[in-house]
């Protein structure tokens, strides 16, 4: 079986060797459309899969009639080997066209353009598919960015349960309208008046999905293996009652960017409930992606107070408050009970642990 790291890989290449009977997982033809941002919104969209409003442009006068359409800010974005941050850039007015189709490498580079989302939240949906066609998803995550990268992923996202049923049911279909078996990362957005549109898919284990290695039953790697390899899916659910995710990047250029990294990591380890992912890059630069933390506790408040002790934030400003209510169990087995009386407190705002 033969699958990919990344989408952005020679799909023509891949679609030939399957003929040559070589089983690629996911399809080349999933390869294809999901690579091509502006293909990958023209086939959700026919599968009635709620998006943002797109459209091609190649002239000057185009992004000008797209501004004109759909007003501003005006999101655009490049067809092709977009990720990261890269490949996207807003124009505020219709005098900034031209220097953000210039950013993104001129029309010649191939750019499409969206409406611009109001959102409340950025989620994330990990859905894993099957060789015989069979759909689990993970809890709904909530991600965290800033200048277009993740720094965050909040698991599970503290969101009304009918958004994450949403979310979820988004995902889930927008996956089963592609071919091959694997890990997709459904990224969506939750608007102001509740719509969860999609915004892209990747078909491989995400960023978004790191968290699973310690906070869920099946980490994505080992059910990215066992759906492409046709052995039964891993159960998805937490065995944490919440996690939060956070990125290590680059603070800086060369020998000063590892210190600062290392001198994270160190403080890392001094937390109840963390785990560290380095990734052994040899060249570190600022916002590359180095490694990941992930945090893993009885709450999210919990969690978030972790995080901030990592981040050496608040430490100036009024102490966190205790639980004031402890949930006990009898087993690991109670988890998924004793999580509706978690979300209970959690609701009510009145701290607790588990």
């Amino acid at each position: 079986v033969l699958t990919v790291e990344i989408e952005h890989v020679d799909a023509v290449a891949l679609e030939k060797l399957e003929k040559q009977g070589v089983v690629c997982e996911p399809k080349a033809s999933t390869i294809a459309i999901i690579q091509d941002k502006y293909r990958q919104k023209g086939h959700f969209s026919k599968f009635g899969i709620p998006i943002a409003d797109f459209v091609e442009v190649d002239t000057l006068s185009s992004i000008e009639n797209a501004g004109e359409m759909f007003g501003y800010p005006l999101m655009v974005k490049s067809k092709r080997l977009a990720y990261d941050g890269r490949g996207n850039a807003v124009a505020h007015n219709k005098e900034e066209l031209s220097s953000v189709v210039s950013s993104l490498g001129g029309f010649e580079h191939g750019l499409y353009v969206e409406r611009w989302t109001p959102f409340a939240k950025e989620l994330s949906v990990i859905v894993a598919r099957s060789r015989d066609g069979c759909t689990v998803c993970y809890p709904v995550v909530e991600t965290i960015h800033k200048d277009n990268i993740c720094h965050v992923v909040e698991a599970p996202a503290q969101i009304p349960e009918k958004m994450k049923k949403l979310a979820t049911s988004v995902a889930e279909k927008a996956i089963k309208s592609l071919e091959g078996a694997g890990v997709f990362a459904v990224e969506l957005f939750l608007t102001n008046d509740n719509q969860a549109l999609l915004n892209e898919v990747a078909p491989r284990p995400h960023n978004s999905g790191h968290h699973t290695i310690e906070a869920c039953y099946t980490s994505q790697y080992e059910q990215h293996l066992r759906a492409i390899l046709g052995l039964p899916l891993g159960d998805p659910a937490m065995k944490a009652p919440a996690a939060i995710m956070y990125n290590i990047l680059g603070e800086d250029e060369g020998d000063s960017g590892f210190v600062l990294a290392h001198q994270l990591i160190k403080r890392a380890l001094n937390i109840p409930g963390a785990s560290v992912h380095w990734y052994a890059k040899p060249e570190i630069r600022k916002q590359r992606k180095m490694g990941h933390i992930t945090i893993v506790g009885p709450s999210m408040f919990d969690v978030k107070a972790h995080l901030d002790r990592l981040l050496q934030r608040d430490t100036d400003g009024p102490k966190k408050v205790r639980p004031r209510a402890a949930v006990i169990m009898g087993s690991d087995s109670d988890l998924p009970i004793m999580k509706d009386a978690a979300a209970i407190l959690e609701k009510f705002n009145i701290p607790f642990e588990v």
